[in-house]
């Protein structure tokens, strides 16, 4: 693939997903069962599959990542750590080795960077993905791997990261069998359904934690077999995402799909400030008034205009001079 051309399932897939990101943060502010349902429902996969577009257009390059990952982590770990203290009147410390909340992905984003050499060098794509397997399910037996360095997140998540890196290269052919798409989506969908139902029908035992990635087995309060099931519904809902979404640009949704990260790192700032106002709303019109503010957020956080006016704070100036064994030569990934 090109790097001069944007790929428009991933750009209408991305924008679809920050949408539900902002919604879902915004749902913690709505009670009542329908909301925890749908709140658990779009936990279920809508971070998985962003770590999947991630591992798509991931390359390991040495400037890329001081510039586009540590560099806007450290400037956001500082905001947020800063509002919380100004503002929130929290009692956050000043520190740089546990992610402040929705921070996590761009700890694990640079953790997972750096484990692609050895994705890249493993002896097949399958004994790379049953590595990231094993890792993601044995992690949840240490209490130890939690929040700290973002490590039960990447573990958990690293199998998406590796799955979409090596099928953008094409690592993945092969790996399962053709059958006729039709089928695929029915299939696909029948297991959705019936976990989404599920989901309802034992909504008073299931735990929101349960999706969050970030805690072991004793810490959530659950075990492998449920990780093995959940891990299988998100890697369902990508299948299935990754067949419906069309491949021509989609209005507005395409759009917001090129500048996700500016949505993505200044949301957080509106949505905590959401919690201080404690709004009190009918649980259906609160759904209704999260969707109306997410909607509000993307389109005045997710354009070329706000992107060019936050690009200093998540992008790292370009160096004048490139330093010397910094850069190194990548095969070419497809354009984000």
């Amino acid at each position: 693939m090109e790097t001069s051309r944007r790929d428009a399932r991933f750009d209408n897939l991305k924008g679809i997903l920050i949408f539900l990101v902002v919604f879902g943060h915004l749902l913690e502010l709505v009670g009542g069962p329908a909301a925890a349902w749908l709140y658990r429902l779009i936990y279920s996969f809508h971070m998985p599959a962003f770590v999947f577009c991630s591992g798509w257009f991931a390359r390991f390059d040495a400037a890329r990542f001081f510039r586009r990952l540590l560099y806007p982590y450290l400037v956001y770990q500082t905001l947020y750590l800063l509002f919380d203290r100004l503002v929130l009147h929290g009692d956050a410390p000043l520190q740089y080795t546990t992610p402040y909340w929705l921070l996590w992905y761009l700890f694990s984003m640079m953790l997972w960077t750096l484990l692609l050499p050895l994705i890249d060098g493993a002896k097949s794509p399958k004994a790379a993905l049953l590595a990231c397997l094993a890792a993601a399910l044995a992690s949840g037996f240490d209490p130890s791997i939690g929040y700290s360095m973002s490590l039960s997140r990447t573990l958990v998540l690293l199998p998406f990261f590796a799955a979409g890196h090596l099928a953008a290269g094409g690592g993945l052919r092969g790996l399962l069998p053709q059958l006729p798409r039709r089928g695929v989506i029915a299939a696909l969908s029948g297991w959705i359904a019936l976990a989404g139902t599920l989901l309802w029908l034992r909504r008073g035992v299931v735990r929101s934690v349960w999706f969050y990635a970030s805690r072991s087995y004793e810490g959530a309060h659950y075990d492998p077999e449920l990780r093995v099931l959940l891990l299988a519904t998100s890697a369902a809902w990508i299948a299935l995402l990754l067949l419906i979404v069309p491949k021509q640009p989609l209005p507005l949704v395409a759009a917001l799909g090129q500048y996700t990260l500016p949505v993505f790192l200044v949301h957080g700032f509106f949505v905590r400030s959401l919690r201080l106002l404690r709004p009190s709303l009918p649980p259906l019109a609160g759904i209704g008034l999260a969707i109306l503010v997410a909607l509000l957020l993307c389109a005045v956080l997710g354009n070329r205009f706000t992107a060019a006016l936050l690009r200093p704070t998540f992008c790292a100036p370009q160096l004048s001079r490139p330093v010397p064994g910094l850069q190194k030569n990548v095969a070419k990934r497809p354009a984000r």
